[in-house]
């Protein structure tokens, strides 16, 4: 196999997922390929034009022209745009996707959440057969200056501490600096070193180690790196330099564990890079565990949605005079084979992050409406509520849940939507053309954590919701008298003002029950009336309740 040398390959990456494209064009920077980036299909033909790729990795669902399409009219050009590789990326990697993009003349496949070991493995091989073109050999590692630091690492007395540092925005240093901004970070490196009496060794082109004698000094001499600022020579601006870095303390007893604990430094980097950078951590603290845990989710996501260990639970909500049931909300959970139980509060934010929110809120609203027709057949309540995020709040959302309802002939009219109050302060002028774009459909708009954020008569005057829902937050004080008491009386009066109907999340005692429906709430939500159930069950206790 010929060597070549990364910084020879042009690689273009197409997706429509902003923080998708930047995670996948650094890490393929970082690794010393050059990169064009394309926001759509569209943006990648003008990019084509304008410089041949050696390779080009492309989102298969994305607005306008997909992916196969702009891999059927480049293998149609019958020129040099038509032989580039051509590397799909996709969330599902389902059979029948699959086969569309290998007729279209694909060359492989990578499914999203990437992998990115697997990723620069990838390109790396479908690379190979343009490498005879270049002499240049791979950029490889400083080898002496990872000897010398792991050779001291052996030497390590008890209490010492190490760090790697690494700059996340390499390409960026690159491009503003003409290539010296990697020069300028050494000599910022070399000037903290000689200040805090920190040994620095160079492990390859944007990556240190570092030794000091105590974890403290470590942070207190890296800490000011993290926020440091550069002056572009030719803009005469200042440039934000983000430097990912990992502090440990460690007694090294031998060559092999100083190898295991630099490789974890350096694994432990890439991954604050890839979360955004500009951090100091600790590698065995709780916010380097808690950024690893998010790094599973999001590589287990898709895992999960396909072997089923997602389901839904429907927690009743009911009538607060009456004690009828009048609907449930739909609630995802999650049972890990490697993670265990996750809180949707602990994963729905890593997956909002990580841009695949979509995927597992279409997937919820097909497990509601296969859920909505069974109870119909069934003769029971079917008001069924899904939750939205804010980053699905978009003028799409009334035709996607159309479409999905459509597909298994279910009734949009039996659905409420429940969005948080961020979701409509971000622009009210959209988000009330949202809701009453969902209004014209029959779906009913609720407004989820009432009272924890910005809540005021304006912006429900602005945005014509259906109901709200009073934080559970407040709930559990309610029937005390004090100021979470007075609080629900006056959401419960302006709602009333309003013509709004109000729901009581987290009910769990009779007390508030009592105090909830003496005072005019409609609806109760809680333990007090049910946890969330497993669809079977829900249909039992439903069909019970005449008898409680």
């Amino acid at each position: 196999m010929s060597a070549f040398s990364p910084r020879d390959f042009r690689v273009l990456c197409v997706e429509d997922e902003p923080e998708i494209l930047r995670d996948i064009a650094e890490e393929l920077a970082e690794h010393g390929f050059q990169i064009d980036k394309a926001e759509n299909a569209e943006a990648a033909l003008a990019r084509m034009d304008e410089a041949l790729p050696d390779l080009v990795l492309c989102d298969v669902q994305m607005p306008g022209m997909t992916g196969i399409e702009l891999l059927e009219t480049l293998r149609a050009r019958r020129n040099a745009q038509s032989l580039v590789p051509f590397v799909f990326l996709t969330a599902f990697n389902d059979r029948t996707t699959m086969i569309s993009g290998r007729r279209a003349g694909a060359d492989d496949y990578l499914v999203k959440p990437v992998d990115y070991d697997l990723l620069i493995a990838t390109v790396e091989s479908h690379l190979q057969n343009a490498a005879q073109r270049h002499a240049a050999a791979r950029e490889e590692p400083d080898r002496n200056g990872r000897a010398m630091f792991l050779a001291r690492l052996v030497r390590a007395r008890p209490g010492e501490a190490v760090a790697v540092v690494k700059i996340d925005s390499q390409p960026e240093l690159a491009s503003r600096f003409e290539g010296r901004g990697e020069s300028r970070i050494q000599t910022l490196i070399d000037r903290m070193a000689r200040r805090a009496g920190l040994e620095v060794h160079k492990l390859h082109g944007h990556a240190w180690g570092v030794i000091g004698s105590s974890l403290a000094t470590i942070e207190q001499a890296l800490q000011p790196l993290v926020e440091l600022k550069v002056r572009d020579s030719q803009s005469m601006t200042w440039v934000r330099a983000r430097l990912s870095l990992s502090a440990v303390t460690a007694e090294i007893g031998n060559a092999t564990s100083g190898e295991l604990l630099l490789e974890r430094l350096l694994e432990a980097a890439r991954l604050l890079r890839r979360e955004g950078g500009g951090k100091l951590l600790q590698l065995e603290g709780a916010a380097m565990s808690d950024m690893r845990l998010a790094s599973s989710i999001r590589a287990e996501l898709i895992t999960a949605l396909q072997q089923g260990q997602l389901h839904v639970c429907y927690q009743p909500k009911v009538c607060a005079e009456s004690g009828r049931p009048l609907s449930a909300e739909v609630l995802v959970r999650w049972e890990s084979p490697l993670l265990g139980h996750l809180s949707p509060a602990t994963f729905i934010p890593v997956v909002e992050r990580a841009g695949l929110l979509s995927h597992l809120t279409d997937w919820v609203l097909r497990e509601a409406a296969v859920a909505q027709l069974a109870l119909v057949k069934k003769n029971l309540p079917s008001r069924l509520a899904v939750n939205i995020g804010a980053s699905e709040f978009t003028p799409d959302l009334p035709a996607r849940i159309s479409r999905i309802f459509a597909d298994y002939g279910a009734s949009e009219h039996l659905l409420e939507v429940e969005v948080t109050e961020t979701s409509v302060i971000a622009d009210t002028r959209q988000a009330d053309s949202i809701v009453k774009a969902l209004h014209a459909r029959g779906i009913a708009v609720a407004l989820d954590d009432f009272g924890t954020g910005y809540s005021s008569l304006a912006h429900l005057q602005a945005c014509t919701v259906d109901t709200i829902k009073i934080d559970r937050s407040f709930v559990q004080r309610v029937a005390e008298s004090g100021p979470d008491q007075k609080i629900v009386l006056g959401i419960i009066g302006l709602a009333k003002m309003l013509g709004l109907e109000t729901v009581a999340e987290g009910v769990e005692l009779e007390s508030q029950r009592r105090w909830l429906t003496e005072n005019d709430c409609n609806t109760l939500q809680g333990f007090v009336i049910s946890k969330p159930l497993r669809f079977d069950e829900y249909c039992r206790l439903l069909q019970a309740w005449p008898s409680r």
